[in-house]
């Protein structure tokens, strides 16, 4: 049996877990001293890309863009993660699937860490402002044979779909999507009360990264931000990453809609974790953010889920712990996964092992075990290194 022992924020104590045969078999109290900390895996459900590589996979041979975004991804304590693929024409789309699934079928560790996929879009607004940076031209109504053939191209993982509750189709997709175990969750809407109840009514459980892809300019009162703060039949993402979400919006945001409706992701794009500096017509400022050149225009996240969490503890002003929780078991929750990840007998052994700094805050990732393997170990493992050149902006 394999024994670790840190303070779990999540149980506010110091404990002691044994885990075998990829399960924990016993949590216990422990008397130890230790700097360490212990809480179930970091899960980023929104990921475009990472370090250079997109997940929008064109080729054969990007592939193996999924395993080196894992490397990355469990180097900073992200034990899971959901690859996104958004917007495109259904040729795009299906080769994009198919790929994924491949990659999944052939490389057991990659998957261990993937437990499925996000399609955003193409079922959104077309309207400036909440289609974001999605490519108009191919946005169009929901369409369930569709959706049906690109889960069979992928082995059936697509986890959850993002969509606009007032486009075409969108409530009679939801039905079967709910009806096949497929999460809904709406974004990218320009939704009045009456599309939002609609949606809820056919099953929709979920709004995708809620502040962001809308208008510059809304009602102060009627307005779908509102209307998703106030359902209390569903959850939201919000990006915290410092950048999407100013520190008094996020962290009204929270308290209106509520931390057990609430969850983070990091949303990040290829330029995560590359330097700052100008890549064809976008620029990663020191600060992190991603800008088009000549402009303060975000052109997507280039933050980690570990960075996340490290911003909305001070931003949203919550605990240690619940910082952790929005960023793992709520995640976990909303895709009806919580039966796999926690801090229980009979979960999976999915771990991060860590050491936290009060001041900052700041997270200094130690180890990352998923299903009872250990996975990245900072003392041993060597470290991923970015792929600043294959950057294509097109994929951002």
């Amino acid at each position: 049996m394999t024994k670790l022992t840190a303070f779990a924020p999540l149980l506010d104590r110091t404990v002691e877990i044994g885990f075998e045969n990829a399960r924990i078999v016993s949590v216990s109290p422990s008397d130890s001293k230790t700097d360490l900390c212990i809480g179930p895996t970091l899960f980023d459900i929104q990921v475009n890309g990472y370090g250079g590589e997109t997940c929008k996979l064109c080729a054969p041979e990007k592939k193996e863009a999924l395993a080196f975004i894992t490397a990355l991804m469990r180097e900073n304590g992200v034990g899971w993660w959901i690859p996104t693929v958004c917007t495109g024409a259904q040729n795009s789309l299906e080769t994009a699937f198919r790929l994924l699934g491949e990659t999944l079928d052939e490389d057991s560790d990659t998957a261990a860490s993937i437990p499925g996929f996000h399609l955003e879009g193409p079922y959104i607004s077309p309207e400036d402002g909440p289609r974001g940076v999605h490519e108009k031209a191919v946005i169009r109504p929901a369409n369930w044979g569709e959706f049906q053939r690109l889960q069979d191209l992928c082995g059936h993982r697509i986890l959850y779909v993002t969509l606009a509750p007032e486009q075409e189709g969108a409530v009679a997709f939801t039905r079967q999507a709910v009806a096949a175990g497929v999460v809904v969750s709406m974004g990218h809407s320009a939704m009045t009360r009456e599309d939002l109840a609609r949606l809820v009514d056919a099953g929709a459980t979920m709004s995708t990264h809620l502040g962001n892809g809308a208008h510059d300019m809304i009602q102060r009162h009627n307005n779908y931000l509102w209307y998703q703060l106030a359902c209390r039949q569903t959850y939201a993402s919000f990006i915290s990453d410092g950048q999407h979400l100013p520190r008094e919006c996020l962290y009204s945001m929270l308290r209106a809609k509520g931390l057990d409706k609430a969850l983070i992701t990091s949303d990040c794009v290829s330029l995560g974790g590359l330097p700052a500096g100008r890549y064809g017509d976008v620029e990663k400022q020191a600060s992190g953010r991603l800008c088009a050149i000549g402009t303060n225009n975000l052109s997507g996240s280039a933050s980690n889920l570990r960075e996340c969490v490290e911003c909305v503890i001070p931003m949203g002003g919550v605990s240690h712990a619940d910082g952790w929780r929005l960023a793992s078991l709520q995640p976990a929750k909303v895709l009806g996964l919580d039966d796999r990840l926690g801090l229980e007998p009979g979960k999976e052994a999915t771990l991060t092992l860590y050491r936290y700094r009060a001041d900052g805050p700041h997270i200094e990732v130690r180890e990352t075990w998923v299903g009872g393997k250990k996975v990245f170990d900072a003392e041993t493992s060597p470290r991923t290194a970015v792929r600043e050149e294959n950057v294509n902006i097109a994929e951002i």
